[in-house]
């Protein structure tokens, strides 16, 4: 692989029972078509456990998870699945993100549109801070909206287990929660909706390297996703 190339390590999670569409370039050029230079997919069990890789062809523009890891998820209700693409900064004056589309099948609630989140590379200054902490943090519009929520970690470092930090604010309440995962291991951790009477307000997630996590929103009554949000990085 030429190392003129640029590297973009993006991560999502797929669940039993949902219709899952990633884009993966998003065009925005209408006078022509680009296309990244490789792209493979590696999927995870929770517990870290390849679950099998799979080349994808770089010409296309959009792939059909919930097809591809529907095989491979076998038992587990969920996996994580880590997009590895290489692109010409020539060709690509933009970082091409991947995007997504996921909707419980059959459900009547409205389908999720969400950008992939990036783990390494295609950010700046996100390869190798060894020395500093990353913290990344969500705000919940009136106290959380209802329904119950929670984090999807994912650690995506191949020999190195990740140790992070989560809390959440209920008012100028703060609780915390300490999470260990394996290489390619992911976990839910659950989110109070309430404290002492006070809404969840803010979630924040602190870890010496960067890991795959997205806030996620459920009906009280029911496991399909409702939100699918990555947290945002406020200091690097």
């Amino acid at each position: 692989m030429s190392s003129n190339l640029s590297a973009l390590l993006s991560v999502t999670f797929s669940e039993a029972g949902d219709d899952h569409v990633i884009e993966l370039v998003h065009q925005r050029d209408r006078a022509g078509r680009r296309h990244l230079a490789s792209l493979g997919l590696e999927i995870y069990a929770p517990d870290g456990q390849p679950l099998g890789s799979v080349p994808i062809d770089p010409g296309q523009e959009t792939l059909d998870l919930g097809a591809l890891t529907r095989e491979r998820r076998a038992s587990h209700p969920r996996v994580m699945v880590l997009f590895d693409a290489r692109y010409d900064e020539r060709i690509f004056p933009y970082r091409p993100h991947h995007y997504g589309f996921l909707h419980r099948r059959g459900s009547p609630s409205a389908p999720l549109y969400y950008a992939v989140n990036a783990a390494l590379g295609g950010v700046p200054d996100r390869i190798g801070a060894t020395g500093i902490n990353n913290f990344e943090t969500y705000l919940f519009r009136t106290g959380g909206g209802g329904g119950r929520h929670s984090l999807i970690l994912g650690n995506v470092s191949r020999f190195t287990a990740a140790r992070a930090q989560v809390f959440s604010y209920h008012g100028g309440a703060r609780s915390a929660q300490d999470v260990t995962l394996p290489p390619k291991a992911h976990a839910e951790i659950r989110l109070s909706p309430e404290r002492d009477g006070r809404p969840l307000e803010r979630v924040e997630v602190k870890a010496l390297f960067r890991l795959a996590s997205y806030v996620v929103g459920r009906p009280q009554d029911g496991d399909e996703l409702v939100l699918f949000d990555h947290l945002f990085s406020y200091f690097k």
